[in-house]
């Protein structure tokens, strides 16, 4: 497994994106050279070009703002065929883009359509990175995708919990996942 930062800084229309976002559940039209909505964006592409991911949120200067209400920067696509584990690669996009943007006070966010994707546990990658579902919007309008949410300032942490500090086990694995999140069976399937 690769050590060091996984990114570079890509662009709406970079190439290995656009070939990785064609393959993704949510790619609305497959082959068109751009695949992140209008506005402000922070594109990332993994160094082994296995992954991207795709930071959105309105431009600020815009005066519009996201469907949903909130304001914070919005995962619009998170794609992984291989490398590094996916919840280490959200960590380091959290903290990539901690290093160049601020933040609105909703913090973090991401949809998951559960019936999309292949997990039992839809947004298992971003739940083992410290997410966990809206407090207060946990569905889309239309209720078909689970609302993913972090707080700014915990970007790029996974905060321990109070049931792995009681537990006796150890608070995270070698690749920083809670140990309650997944219990022991998921720990041992990645462990180090």
């Amino acid at each position: 497994m690769s050590r060091g930062p996984a990114w570079r800084l890509g662009h709406k229309a970079d190439p290995v994106g656009v070939r990785l976002a064609d393959g993704h559940y949510s790619r609305r039209t497959p082959g068109s050279p751009q695949f992140m909505p209008p506005g402000e964006t922070l594109v990332l592409v993994a160094k082994d070009e296995r992954a991207v991911f795709g930071w959105w949120r309105p431009h600020p200067r815009s005066g519009l703002r996201a469907m949903n209400g909130l304001d914070g920067w919005t995962c619009s696509i998170f794609r992984r065929i291989g490398g590094k584990i996916a919840s280490a690669l959200i960590l380091e996009a959290e903290r990539f883009l901690a290093a160049e943007k601020t933040c609105g006070p909703d913090g973090l966010l991401t949809y998951v359509w559960d019936a999309k994707v292949r997990s039992e546990v839809p947004g298992t990658c971003f739940l083992a990175a410290g997410w966990t579902v809206h407090p207060t919007k946990p569905r889309s309008a239309d209720g078909r995708k689970t609302l993913l949410w972090k707080p700014w300032r915990l970007a790029g942490l996974v905060p321990a919990c109070a049931p792995c500090l009681d537990s006796g086990r150890p608070v995270a694995s070698p690749q920083g996942y809670c140990m309650c999140v997944f219990g022991d069976r998921l720990y041992a399937a990645v462990g180090a």
